[in-house]
């Protein structure tokens, strides 16, 4: 007859088993700032951009009801649509917002008013995921609250400011692509873009966009007692601009009443503004230039007021037609350096932001008047 174990020595030979077992649970629970990661890593998954019924596959976030509010201004980030939402992370319950357009989501902001996580683990989480963070957007005198910005694979982004005693809580934004958020005018000078260890941290401008928008114009403006300049001049003048390397094309452009047989495209960047640009002339002459912002950005910059800094003489020639949502007056523009010019400034509103077009002729003339165009001094203009 056999004898059964003895209970003790049962135990006892249990215990180390059981050690395993807790300690297998330990290594399966991840850190908070790792389920935080998750979130992350999942929204940078999603196609991009995302529909506002697609972020509902994210984890432990619970979204307000379809559709998003519609804003009565749109935000910074080009967000006209939001959806709040509340994130649960290892019991700590996260404020998310997410913005974007109609049909579609450009970014997720999370705020921890709990525990921090802090930006060392939510890094060190990052790298632990594969998303590999680098560092690519920097204050030039980082301290307590300053913003960091990561670039991931993916592409995505994610930007972390820190917990301070003033601000007792982390705010977060995550995003699709690997082109960082524009900052605005009044940031530029702040950060920096230069962020590797050892590297001089030099702004990422000293220059507000519409200061270099206006410095970009009076480059472009013909010298005085000339008539004009060539296209082989024209991407000397001014550097910003990059211009298609082909050289100008026969295109027809009736459809912006310019009679001019040749045209060259372009692009110009600004910090962190962008224009579409296109010049158009005869073989010989370059008669008028197009600037054409993509995007928007922040109202109440004077950029003609920079051109009259610079030394040129602002005078308004003809207001376009009354409209509520944008305005189109021409100028001339005077030196005694330079050809008198005459520039089409279209400004168009949108709540708290503008998008910018200028038309620059750089022989002084005014297209044909239209009926619903005003004179200065008349009906307001």
């Amino acid at each position: 007859m056999s004898r059964s174990p003895h209970p003790h020595r049962t135990a006892i030979a249990a215990i180390p088993l059981l050690g395993a077992v807790l300690l297998a649970g330990a290594h399966a629970r991840r850190s908070p700032e790792a389920d935080f990661v998750a979130i992350v890593k999942a929204f940078i998954a999603l196609d991009a951009p995302p529909s506002w019924d697609a972020i509902e596959r994210l984890p432990t976030i619970r979204w307000a009801a379809l559709p998003p509010t519609s804003l009565q201004n749109c935000l910074p980030d080009g967000g006209c649509f939001v959806r709040q939402g509340t994130a649960t992370v290892a019991g700590r319950t996260l404020a998310v917002v997410a913005t974007g357009a109609r049909s579609m989501v450009l970014n997720l902001y999370f705020r921890n008013s709990g525990a921090a996580f802090g930006e060392a683990a939510v890094v060190a989480a990052l790298k632990e995921a594969a998303l590999s963070p680098a560092l690519a957007r920097c204050p030039l005198k980082p301290g307590s609250g300053s913003t960091n910005w990561y670039r991931l694979t993916g592409p995505g982004y994610l930007s972390v400011q820190a917990a301070t005693a003033n601000r007792p809580m982390e705010g977060f934004v995550v995003g699709h692509g690997a082109e960082l958020p524009r900052l605005q005018p009044n940031q530029l000078a702040l950060y920096s873009e230069q962020c590797t260890a050892g590297a001089a941290r030099a702004p990422v401008s000293t220059s507000k966009p519409h200061e270099l928008l206006a410095q970009a114009v009076v480059a472009l403006l013909a010298p005085a007692g000339v008539a004009g300049y060539d296209w082989k001049a024209l991407p000397t003048l001014a550097p910003d601009v990059a211009w298609d390397a082909a050289g100008p094309k026969r295109i027809d452009l009736s459809f912006k009443n310019d009679p001019n047989p040749l045209s060259l495209n372009g692009t110009l960047k600004l910090a962190g503004r962008a224009f579409s640009m296109m010049a158009s002339g005869t073989a010989t002459q370059v008669k008028v230039i197009y600037f054409d912002e993509m995007g928007l950005h922040p109202r109440g910059e004077h950029m003609l007021g920079v051109v009259y800094e610079k030394g040129i003489a602002v005078q308004l020639a003809r207001c376009g037609p009354v409209y509520t949502e944008s305005t189109n007056n021409w100028y001339n523009l005077t030196s005694t350096r330079t050809r008198p010019a005459a520039i089409l400034q279209s400004i168009r509103y949108d709540g708290s932001q503008v998008q910018d077009a200028y038309v620059l002729r750089l022989d002084g003339t005014l297209p044909a008047r239209e009926a619903r165009d005003r004179s200065p001094g008349v009906a307001g203009c």
